[in-house]
């Protein structure tokens, strides 16, 4: 049974998928242990205004955070109450990008425009206004690379140079970040097209023409020699990054919210009410746990979910009504959940020392710590 993304979804916000989802059951080896037990909600140790009403999801320098919102954009260090560095970026629009760093430059932007900043500093050493609209960049090593409307860049991140543009097939949208691998750069025009270019010139690899199977491919991830690409209609499949052959495919059974990969397994998030977990390399699921039955019963997930993240062992997700799971990365199983205290934007900032970070819908930040029995 297949369904469509707007059914899906509309099915689980009215909590009705109970009829729809039945046949898909049973389909698959499962870990059907029920979810963990219902902690204390987790409580808030420090809380930062950021001078924003809506955040971006955050960005990580070695052990702080990179905050961006429709005003500012700052620096915050989990162990002081005040904020060491915090700027109005003065962006054409509101930044909605995660702020990336790679050392003293840091990168924030939105659709309209698009700056890079050494911390410290108060003004912008660079700005790029968007010709048509900027997409998700991908910031690797002192190069940051951006869709501009049909167009991919790459600027220098310490001074705003570009250094070379490729032009995809007009009346196209570069939305989604491409992916550095290596000296390729790799990314989806949303022509149903996967590019692999030189980093080094933007000269092209290859480029596979899949229009009829993939359309947008809306998250890449490479493992090794094989690029995990999450497409939009419902697959995630294993390409080779030498060649762009298509190695495996997986289908999630609905379109796929987010996948996350660490240590050669891509973590992903299916509306139907599963969580996987698919091995790189071929494409063989390793588990799944039910998140949702969709009948009221002890599989109870909030209906979406925030990206996952994980850590060595755990793997953490945020569902909609503000609860925290954690599951076994290597089964699984369920470990815990936690109520956050209050409503929070869809992320998490995964810190040292079982340290989480939210962004609640004032604008603040909001640093948690996980019970010591969670993290056993």
């Amino acid at each position: 049974m297949r369904l469509s993304r707007r059914q899906c979804l509309r099915a689980a916000l009215a909590g009705g998928l109970s009829s729809l989802l039945a046949p898909l059951a049973s389909a698959l080896p499962t870990n059907n242990a029920a979810s963990g037990p219902l902690s204390e909600t987790l409580a808030v140790r420090r809380r930062w205004k950021t001078g924003n009403l809506r955040l971006a999801p955050t960005g990580r320098l070695e052990n702080q955070v990179l905050f961006a919102g429709e005003q500012r954009l700052g620096l915050i260090d989990p162990a002081q109450t005040a904020i060491p560095w915090s700027v109005p970026h003065q962006l054409a629009s509101p930044a909605i990008f995660r702020p990336r760093s790679n050392g003293p430059i840091v990168v924030c932007g939105g659709l309209a425009e698009i700056a890079g900043w050494r911390i410290g500093e108060a003004q912008a050493r660079w700005r790029y206004r968007a010709h048509d609209q900027i997409g998700t960049p991908c910031l690797a090593q002192d190069r940051l690379y951006f869709g501009d409307g049909h167009e991919l860049l790459a600027v220098d991140s310490e001074n705003g140079t570009i250094l070379w543009r490729f032009a995809a097939v007009a009346d196209t949208r570069i939305s989604y970040a491409p992916v550095v691998t290596g000296d390729v750069v790799l990314f989806g025009p949303g022509d149903g097209r996967l590019i692999a270019l030189s980093a080094i010139d933007g000269k092209p690899r290859w480029i596979v023409d899949r229009m009829a199977d993939w359309q947008y491919l809306r998250q890449l991830h490479p493992s090794g020699d094989t690029l995990l690409a999450g497409s939009y209609k419902e697959k995630l499949y294993g390409i080779e990054i030498a060649s762009g052959h298509q190695t495996w495919e997986f289908s999630a059974g609905n379109f796929i919210n987010s996948h996350h990969v660490a240590n050669g397994v891509a973590y992903l998030w299916s509306p139907t009410g599963w969580v996987y977990a698919i091995d790189a390399a071929s494409g063989r699921q390793r588990w799944r746990q039910r998140t949702n039955d969709y009948r009221g019963g002890r599989y109870n997930w909030g209906a979406l979910l925030a990206e996952l993240i994980s850590d060595e062992t755990r793997l953490y997700a945020l569902d909609l009504n503000h609860v925290l799971h954690i599951l076994a990365l290597d089964d699984g199983r369920p470990l815990a959940d936690f109520q956050l205290p209050e409503r929070v934007r869809p992320f998490v900032q995964l810190l040292d020392d079982a340290r989480l970070m939210f962004a609640n819908e004032a604008g603040e930040l909001l640093l948690a710590e996980l019970p010591d029995q969670a993290i056993r």
